[in-house]
């Protein structure tokens, strides 16, 4: 824990992201993915897998990654040494981000709040702020365009980042999560010539026995985004959420 504060303390960000807990989630993904990396080993190497098989089918030079985040699951030096702009969307940009891209021009971060809502929300109101969000007036992204636009691994957590600050009842989320994933899905098709989105379907619970305790997932339209693959991604080994289950999540990549 004190690795940690001394972490979130040195990480640059805005004052939203620090409201909104995004700077803090920034620095204790880190720390998870160092204490998890043998479980995770195989989701971030298929996840390079995918991203390269992509890149060599569409060549494309310019990239849009929104949700760089830690860039764990993004083969970036690959993707340095083939293509000529890459844009790295995120909220924060931790140091070792910075770093990167002080060392390569080819690289552009840009701070940006992909649901559009940090601004309008207010934490101390209550969900019933959400029954007034101009949908259709949102901000727009107004971000560069590019040949090929990749979601990665950002759609579950859209929603789900907010209402960890803005608790609201099960059937609220609901409507409130769905909304903001198909946005999130209308904005990508319109920003790159091509997509890819890979993201988590399906949380499951897994007990000692091998049984699913928990299942849950979630609907989204993808309108006409085709299916790629999926996997399991084991992101919590037992004894990290609980020393009772796992944590595995269906991994579902389309374009």
């Amino acid at each position: 824990m004190v690795l940690e504060l001394i972490e979130y303390l040195r990480t640059r960000s805005s004052k939203l992201a620090r409201e909104w807990g995004y700077a803090y989630q920034n620095v204790s993904l880190k720390f998870r993915s160092k204490r998890c990396s043998l479980a995770w080993q195989d989701h971030l190497g298929k996840c390079h897998q995918l991203i390269r098989e992509q890149w060599q089918r569409l060549q494309p030079k310019s990239i849009m990654i929104i949700g760089s985040g830690l860039l764990m699951e993004i083969p970036i030096n690959d993707l340095l040494e083939k293509s000529e702009k890459i844009y790295l969307v995120d909220l924060v940009h931790n140091r070792d981000v910075r770093a990167l891209a002080k060392r390569h021009r080819k690289i552009e971060l840009i701070e940006k709040d992909i649901s559009s809502l940090l601004t309008i929300l207010n934490k101390g109101w209550g969900a019933i702020q959400l029954k007034n969000i101009p949908w259709e007036q949102l901000n727009p992204w107004e971000l560069p365009k590019v040949d090929w636009v990749i979601s990665a691994n950002l759609l579950s957590q859209i929603p789900l980042m907010i209402s960890d600050s803005l608790p609201m009842t099960a059937s609220v989320y609901k409507d409130f999560a769905r909304r903001l994933r198909d946005q999130h899905i209308e904005r990508l098709l319109k920003q790159g010539e091509a997509v890819l989105l890979f993201a988590d379907f399906e949380t499951r619970y897994v007990d000692h026995n091998q049984q699913v305790i928990q299942n849950d997932s979630y609907n989204v339209n993808l309108q006409n985004l085709k299916f790629l693959r999926e996997w399991i991604w084991e992101v919590s080994p037992y004894g990290e959420t609980s020393k009772d289950y796992k944590v595995e999540m269906l991994v579902k990549a389309y374009y």
